[in-house]
């Protein structure tokens, strides 16, 4: 049931993402035929492709998290025997649960006070802009939770695979 509602997150964060995607490439093509067609170039566009552009990454850094797609050196790691080796990816992943939570406080704490200051162009509270660290973080560290139970669970079946060897 919990992987059902991970899945359907999962999707959801992948049609945000789509859609930012799309927004940016509208709003960044309206702003150079704008700027070099009509010589007159909105100031919003910039700085809204910019805060999108923020979001996007946030999110889709959560899509490589689950995915376990990111850049990894396990040459070293390799070497090591299998049991071995799913304990210790076990504990990077705690790690980069530390790593979350720091960035989830971290934004937290700094929140208030940019969330009082207004962006120059559009006018909204910075506070959106900087909330994507901590919705990052949480989502990356809730599926990063999981892939340390999914790990926990084959350990305890004794079927260690490739899976548990990425973070």
């Amino acid at each position: 049931m919990l992987k059902n509602i991970l899945d359907r997150i999962e999707r959801i964060i992948m049609f945000i993402s789509g859609i930012l995607m799309s927004i940016i490439v509208v709003v960044l093509f309206y702003a150079v035929v704008m700027r070099y067609v009509f010589h007159h170039p909105p100031s919003w566009s910039m700085e809204l492709g910019r805060y999108l552009f923020l979001w996007m990454v946030m999110l889709t850094a959560v899509l490589v998290t689950r995915e376990k797609s990111h850049i990894q050196i396990i040459f070293l790691v390799s070497m090591l025997p299998n049991r071995l080796r799913i304990i210790w990816m076990n504990i990077i992943r705690l790690l980069m649960i530390g790593f979350c939570g720091i960035m989830i406080y971290q934004g937290l704490v700094i929140y208030p006070t940019v969330s009082q200051a207004a962006s120059p162009s559009l006018g909204i509270s910075m506070g959106w802009l900087y909330l994507s660290v901590p919705v990052g973080g949480f989502l990356m560290g809730m599926y990063i939770l999981e892939s340390i139970v999914e790990s926990i669970i084959r350990i305890a079946k004794a079927q260690g695979t490739e899976e548990d060897t990425k973070c």
